[in-house]
């Protein structure tokens, strides 16, 4: 009786066993979404010449390329690369995964005229007496103008130039230059008079 229960037991599992379906296998979890979660230019105006920072971030990118030109990235959700546009430029961000459509984004970076800069700015002296001439004179680049205030000089395009004051009293003198969208450097001069 007993050899009988063990074999009805063995003849059980067995037939379970063979009777029930394999686990099927579990399907690969579907790749998430390629996402670009950020795209700026740090200044989105500049003048020619100066250097631009295009900051990005993606997720679940394999491979990610700015353009143009083309310029391989790093996959990464903050960083930030260099370019120097010669004239106003569209970037294009493509960020591919292993899956799906790749996804992109744009930035315009406007590029203008060269800023003006004061170069130099000479003084015949800065300690004058009262009824003496002063000579002001300047260097400067990519002005369309300059002017030097309190003693209302309004100098043209040219890039160097001498205008001549007799101040009264103490005078600090602000000398401008004007770039061609109306960007401006400045410089300070205080003269003593006695």
């Amino acid at each position: 009786m007993r050899g009988r229960c063990y074999l009805l037991l063995i003849a059980a599992a067995w037939t379970q066993t063979r009777c029930s379906r394999p686990p099927s296998p579990a399907s690969p979890p579907e790749p998430e979404p390629v996402r670009i979660i950020q795209f700026y230019a740090t200044a989105p105006k500049l003048a020619r010449g100066e250097q631009e920072l295009l900051c990005y971030g993606v997720e679940n990118a394999k491979t990610v390329w700015l353009s143009p030109p083309r310029q391989e990235l790093t996959a990464s959700a903050s960083r930030c690369v260099e370019v120097t546009p010669s004239s106003t430029t569209t970037y294009i961000l493509t960020a591919e995964g292993t899956a799906g459509q790749p996804a992109t984004q744009a930035v315009t970076v406007d590029v203008g005229a060269p800023r003006a800069k004061i170069v130099e700015v000479k003084l015949s002296t800065l300690d004058l007496k009262r009824g003496d001439q002063l000579s002001i004179c300047y260097k400067v680049e990519n002005a369309k103008s300059v002017e030097i205030q309190p003693i209302h000089y309004h100098g043209g395009p040219k890039s160097d130039a001498c205008t001549l004051t007799s101040p009264h009293e103490t005078t600090t003198f602000v000398v401008t230059a004007i770039g061609a969208d109306g960007d401006k450097d400045e410089e300070r001069v205080t003269v003593k008079v006695r």
